[in-house]
């Protein structure tokens, strides 16, 4: 009796799914509904059916490759099943990103293609070295021309996205005036609004949001990403070996003179040696002009005016690689505009929806997600 309920009970379900699929299909607004219906249990590992696959034809997967100045780059292009164009998103993964065949990454690029979006993934050498460059900005610009270029595509549905530094990054693309007129939405996932806020925060390892603050322990990839970073701003040679050695080869017992070291080499020496947020702000302003000019090139926070995307910005309230309180600032600085769509999550580890959570919470976020995906699918659809 109990196999035969079990089977009934499955096929009650799929005949629910189904008609509420083509009740679902009646207008564009309700279609773009029924997508996202499909699309949430596709990017959540804790719901183990898939329904989307069952309704939507895979999608085709090429590597592609585009030019950024002088030099070629490699992104994977995943295109929508049945022809036609459609709307697309160029998606940036951040600093040492999972793989090109991370299970992770083609869920999510297969999802969102079965979605009807056109996804263009660059990949970057220097980002899995755990290197924030500037250039990536201008490669991620060059990537999205390469995007609206395709055949596939419909170049007025056209949107960016990104994941911790890549969010940031692919925001600060989205102002350059080659392309912010096309960009028709921007989906901003765990990124930072200001680099040098986010250096105070990780240093002192503390959160902060107006005059509020508390304590924060960051992620060892926050670590390691902001320690590089200043390490490699200190302009004298022999100073940079030095502070690499002590702070990034983890030699507790390497020598450092301070009282021998240049200005900006005793900024960066102490910024790695636990300071206060006040300390941390007073010590950042020491640092080379260009080690500042680099963090505000590669802040959203510097060019935000120039935004003129839809933004949706998503951050897990506990992330340890970037405090939810950047998202919360660059909420702020949009929300007059109205183009902004903002939700807080507290069932993602950073990027990742897997934080535990009890069966009333996991529905609750689950039902945000949905609700945020699907303004992301109307822009984009």
């Amino acid at each position: 009796m109990l196999p035969r309920r079990s089977r009934l009970l499955k096929l009650i379900a799929l005949g629910w799914f189904v008609t509420l699929v083509v009740a679902l299909a009646a207008t564009p607004q309700v279609r773009t509904a029924s997508h996202t219906l499909l699309l949430v249990p596709q990017l959540l590992p804790a719901i183990p059916v898939k329904p989307q696959q069952w309704f939507v034809g895979e999608p085709t997967r090429r590597p592609v490759v585009y030019t950024s100045g002088n030099s070629k780059e490699n992104a994977d292009l995943y295109i929508p099943a049945g022809g036609g164009r459609h709307g697309a998103v160029l998606l940036f993964l951040g600093v040492n990103p999972a793989g090109k065949d991370d299970e992770r990454v083609v869920n999510l690029a297969e999802g969102l293609a079965r979605a009807g979006l056109v996804v263009m993934i660059p990949w970057s050498d220097r980002m899995t070295q755990k290197r924030v460059h500037v250039e990536e900005v201008e490669n991620l610009v060059a990537a999205f021309l390469h995007m609206q270029s395709l055949e596939e595509v419909d170049s007025n549905r056209l949107g960016m996205g990104g994941f911790c530094v890549g969010a940031s990054l692919a925001a600060v693309a989205a102002q350059d005036e080659r392309v912010r007129d096309d960009v028709q939405f921007v989906n901003f996932f765990g990124g930072y609004y200001d680099a040098r806020d986010l250096v105070k925060s990780v240093v002192a390892e503390s959160r902060f949001y107006g005059d509020d603050s508390e304590a924060w322990e960051p992620d060892i990839l926050s670590v390691e990403v902001v320690t590089s970073h200043l390490v490699e701003s200190v302009p004298d040679p022999i100073e940079r070996a030095l502070l690499s050695t002590r702070f990034e080869g983890g030699s507790t017992e390497a020598t450092v003179k301070e009282e021998a070291l240049s200005p900006e080499a005793r900024a960066v020496y102490a910024l790695l040696s636990e300071p206060t947020l006040e300390e941390a702000e007073v010590l950042l302003a020491q640092l080379p002009e260009r080690a500042l000019a680099e963090l505000a090139a590669i802040s959203p926070s510097k060019g935000i005016d120039r935004l003129s995307a839809r933004t949706l910005i998503m951050h897990d309230r506990q992330d340890a690689l970037v405090p939810s309180e950047e998202s919360r600032r660059m909420a702020d600085a949009m929300r007059a505009r109205g183009d902004l769509y903002y939700t807080e999550f507290s069932f993602f580890k950073h990027v990742d929806p897997t934080r535990p959570a009890s069966p009333a919470v996991f529905a609750r976020e689950s039902f945000k997600l949905y609700l945020h995906l699907y303004n992301v699918l109307r822009e984009a659809r």
